[in-house]
C-alpha cells in the first residue's frame, strides 16, 4: 500500500514578482492582453517590445534579467524570424508564437533551440502560453529521476527535461532508482524504462508506490518493446502514464508537463480542504484527521504528549479598534510565530483566533519550556500592518491527560485555557495543580 498523508504539505512561497518575462509582439492589443494574463495569473513582471529594434535595445541594456522571452516570429522590421537569432545571441530561453507553422518551420526552430512554440490561431493559444510559462517557472523547483540502462537514452532525456528547467538525476536500473528516491524524497516525477538489469521498470514502479502514492509522485513508464498490454501493466503497477520509444521532444515534454500540472491541481484541491487560507497552517479538519494518530504514536513511543489550545488575548478589541484587515494581519503573523516555534510539532488554526497543537517530546520539562518560549516569542513580536505596529499576547490551555478521542482531550485543554484567561492571561496552564491554583 502507498503511504498515507499525515501532515499538510506546506506550499512553497516564492517572490514571483522577481520573475521577468520579455514579450516581443507587434500587435499592441495582443501584447497587452498577454502581459495582463501573465501578471494576473502568476504575478510576473512583463516587459513588452513591439519591434526587433526595441527588443535589441532592451537586451543590450540587460539581457540577464529575463527568465523567458516570448516572441512573435514575424515583426515589422524583421519579417522572416530574424528575432530568434537575436534572442539566441543574448542567450535567451525562447518560446515562439506565430500564426503560421509547417514541418520545415518546426524543424528549423528546434535546431535553434527554442523551448516551445504556440500557434496564435485563437484565444486558447494565449491561455496555453500563460499556463506553459507558469509551468516552466515552477519546474525550476522540481526534481526528476530518469531510470534507463541506456546511458545515451538517459542523457537525451536529461537534455530534454533540463530544457524545461527541471532538476534531473539519473539511474541505470530500478534498484539505483529506489536508492535515489529514498535520498531525494521531494522528487515529483520519475521516468522509468521497462526492461533493465537488476530491477525492471514494473518491479520498480510497484516498490516505489510503497513510498509515495499517485497523488504525490508521478511515474511514467517507457518502453521500445512491442509487448502486448505493456502500457496497461505499467498502469496496473501504479504508473500515471506511459510513453513508447522513440519519443520526440514535443511528446515527452507535453506528457511530463501535463502530469506535473495534474499533481499541482491535486495539491491545490487538497490544500483547499486541509489548509487555512489566511494563515497557511493546517485547518481544523486536518488537525482532527492527524491528531488522534499522533497521540497514539506518542503514547507508543513513551514520549510526553501535550495537547492544547492557543487563544489570542483581547482579539475582539484588535478588530474593533484597528479593523478586520489588521485582525487578519495579527492572525497571519501569530500563525507564523506558532509554526516556527512549534517546528516539527503539529499545529493548526482550529477556529477564529484559536490555534490547536499537539506536542510530542521526550520529557514534560521540554514540553513546558517550549510552550513558555512560545508565550515569550508572541509577547515580544512586533506586528506590522500598514502604518500600525502593535503587540498581542496569548493564553494557552493544555493537558497531558490524553484520550485517543481528540475531542475529549481538547475539552480538558479548553478548561485549562479558561483558567489561564480568568487568572490574568499571557500564560500557559497545563498541570492539573496549576489549574487548581489559578482557580
Amino acid at each position: 500500500m502507498s503511504s498515507s498523508r499525515t501532515v499538510v504539505r506546506k506550499p512553497i512561497v516564492r517572490n514571483q514578482a522577481d520573475c521577468h518575462i520579455l514579450l516581443v509582439e507587434d500587435q499592441q492589443s495582443l501584447a497587452t492582453m498577454t502581459a495582463g494574463m501573465l501578471t494576473d495569473r502568476w504575478g510576473f513582471n512583463v516587459t513588452i517590445a513591439s519591434t526587433y529594434k526595441e527588443a535589441q535595445d532592451i537586451l543590450e541594456k540587460d539581457a540577464s534579467q529575463f527568465f523567458i522571452t516570448v516572441s512573435d516570429l514575424n515583426l515589422p522590421d524583421a519579417p522572416n524570424g530574424e528575432i530568434i537569432d537575436l534572442l539566441n545571441s543574448h542567450k535567451q530561453s525562447i518560446i515562439a508564437i506565430t500564426g503560421f507553422f509547417d514541418q520545415n518551420a518546426h524543424d528549423e526552430l528546434r535546431k535553434k533551440g527554442i523551448i516551445d512554440y504556440v500557434l496564435k490561431q485563437n484565444i486558447n493559444a494565449y491561455e496555453y502560453l500563460v499556463q506553459l510559462i507558469g509551468r516552466l517557472y515552477f519546474n525550476q523547483f522540481i526534481k526528476v529521476i530518469v531510470i534507463d540502462d541506456s546511458e545515451s537514452i538517459r542523457e537525451m532525456t536529461r537534455t530534454f527535461l533540463k530544457k524545461q528547467f527541471l532538476k534531473v538525476v539519473g539511474a541505470a536500473n530500478g534498484e539505483e532508482g529506489l536508492a535515489l528516491l529514498k535520498k531525494h524524497p521531494d522528487v515529483k516525477l520519475i521516468l522509468v524504462d521497462a526492461e533493465m538489469p537488476v530491477m525492471d521498470g514494473l518491479t520498480f514502479t510497484a516498490q516505489a508506490r510503497q513510498f509515495k502514492n499517485q497523488n504525490e509522485l508521478c511515474i511514467i513508464g517507457i518502453s521500445s518493446t512491442s509487448v502486448t498490454n505493456l502500457s496497461a501493466k505499467f498502469l496496473k503497477h501504479g504508473a500515471n502514464d506511459f510513453i513508447s520509444k522513440p519519443f520526440s521532444y514535443d511528446e515527452l515534454t507535453c506528457r511530463v508537463n501535463q502530469n506535473l500540472n495534474m499533481l499541482c491541481y491535486i495539491e491545490e484541491i487538497y490544500n483547499v480542504a486541509h489548509v487555512d487560507f489566511l494563515t497557511k497552517l493546517p485547518n481544523r479538519r486536518d488537525f482532527f484527521s492527524q491528531g488522534e494518530t499522533a497521540i497514539k504514536k506518542a503514547i507508543a513511543t513513551s514520549n510526553h504528549a501535550l495537547v492544547g489550545i492557543i487563544d489570542i488575548d483581547h482579539f475582539k478589541r484588535v478588530n474593533d479598534t484597528h479593523g478586520h484587515d489588521c485582525g487578519d494581519a495579527v492572525l497571519n503573523q501569530i500563525g507564523e510565530t506558532i509554526q516556527k516555534t512549534l517546528e516539527n510539532q503539529i499545529c493548526a488554526r482550529i477556529g477564529g483566533e484559536e490555534f490547536g497543537f499537539i506536542i510530542s517530546l521526550p520529557t514534560a520539562a521540554e514540553s513546558d519550556q517550549l510552550l513558555n518560549t512560545l508565550i515569550e516569542n508572541i509577547r515580544a513580536k512586533k506586528i506590522s500592518h500598514q502604518d500600525k505596529i502593535l503587540s498581542v499576547t496569548v493564553s494557552i490551555g493544555a493537558t497531558d491527560t490524553l484520550s485517543t478521542n481528540l475531542d475529549e482531550t481538547l475539552k480538558i485543554a479548553d478548561n485549562n485555557l479558561y483558567q489561564a484567561k480568568t487568572s490574568g492571561r499571557n500564560k500557559v496552564i497545563w498541570h492539573q495543580q496549576d489549574a487548581l491554583k489559578a482557580g
